[in-house]
């Protein structure tokens, strides 16, 4: 629980430190492609914020975000996006990745850990009723107390 809180308050410094960074687009519509291939056709760009280039479809459909590490260098130029929003980026999503396996690490500990309870649990209460399976009825004595009466014949 200590991981996640710590993992929640770094991401809201770092949120909060980067609020105003955005930079405005001017929701020029344009046409482009990522370094995949995949063609952006007639977008409305809204703005670059810390990761990437947000945009909206002219029809009013929907939009999303192109990140920076998918967008050739020359387009960025002609957004007037400086360089160093891609080192940022890639510092951002590296700080991210090995934020995530920090979690996952604690998630998984926390999984064992409670796992390891539970068989430790299920473990004393086999024990308990084995033990309780193993006592000698109440109102008996055992057999090495017991007195031998002798049968006497007239």
């Amino acid at each position: 629980m200590k991981t996640l809180t710590l993992v929640l308050v770094s991401l809201l410094v770092s949120f909060r430190a980067f609020c105003g960074t955005d930079i405005d687009l001017g929701g020029k519509v344009v046409t482009f492609t990522n370094l995949q291939g995949r063609v952006f056709a007639d977008v409305k760009l809204e703005h670059a914020n810390l990761d990437g280039v947000i945009y909206s479809l002219t029809n009013g459909t929907g939009g999303g975000m192109v990140k920076f590490k998918d967008l050739d260098p020359s387009l960025l130029t002609s957004l007037n996006i400086p360089p160093e929003r891609l080192q940022i980026a890639q510092q951002r999503e590296k700080a991210d990745a090995e934020r995530k396996v920090q979690y996952d690490a604690a998630v998984r500990a926390l999984a064992l850990k409670q796992r390891q309870q539970a068989a430790l649990a299920a473990s004393n209460a086999l024990a308990q009723a084995d033990a309780a399976t193993n006592q000698p009825a109440a109102g008996t004595q055992p057999a090495a107390k017991r007195t031998k009466t002798q049968r006497v014949r007239y």
